[in-house]
């Protein structure tokens, strides 16, 4: 598991009221950015690439974190575009196993970074859904499932209580000059 770095927000916004449109569709898109200053930054994008309008001729009505319900570890589907030079856009579906939507898209981020070269900026996430167990494709998420599921212990040794341990103090071995 890796620290999330993104945070998950939920951007609401419109186009600008004109003559033209008195009253505009609101629009919500979740972002998953590092600050709120790049969540705004992405949801103009994806105004500007859905709905033709521009972050000049609009408003951001709430910029608010969206934070998990209950930190259990469980799967997430995430649905992934990312353009690469060498192919174009590409789409995928994978499956992480975290506490948190957060999580599982920041190893998605770092997935794709290490396995393709596709930076942040590159990468598009559609959608990211938490599935059951039984849905589960991967071998290395599933293997979590089973129900005798152990770890190992890896420090067996018990260490000593404080009282017990021994404190050694250096001997003075500097002689005084007498004159």
């Amino acid at each position: 598991m890796v620290k999330p770095h993104l945070r998950h927000y939920q951007v609401v916004g419109r186009e600008a009221p004109s003559e033209k449109n008195p009253e505009p569709t609101v629009y919500k898109f979740e972002v998953f950015a590092p600050n709120f200053v790049v969540a705004k930054s992405r949801f103009w994008r994806m105004m500007r690439i859905k709905n033709k309008v521009k972050a000049t001729h609009g408003d951001v009505l709430s910029c608010k974190v969206v934070k998990d319900a209950k930190l259990a570890a469980r799967n997430y589907l995430v649905d992934i575009a990312y353009y690469s030079q060498r192919c174009g856009y590409t789409r995928m579906v994978k499956e992480f196993r975290d506490v948190s939507k957060t999580g599982a898209v920041s190893q998605a981020y770092h997935d794709l970074a290490s396995r393709h070269r596709a930076r942040y900026h590159n990468i598009e996430v559609l959608c990211v859904k938490s599935i059951p167990d039984h849905e589960v494709k991967h071998l290395s998420i599933a293997q979590y499932h089973a129900p005798n599921l152990s770890f190992p212990l890896l420090q067996r040794r018990t260490k000593a209580a404080r009282k017990d341990r021994a404190i050694f103090v250096k001997k003075n071995t500097k002689r005084a000059v007498v004159a």
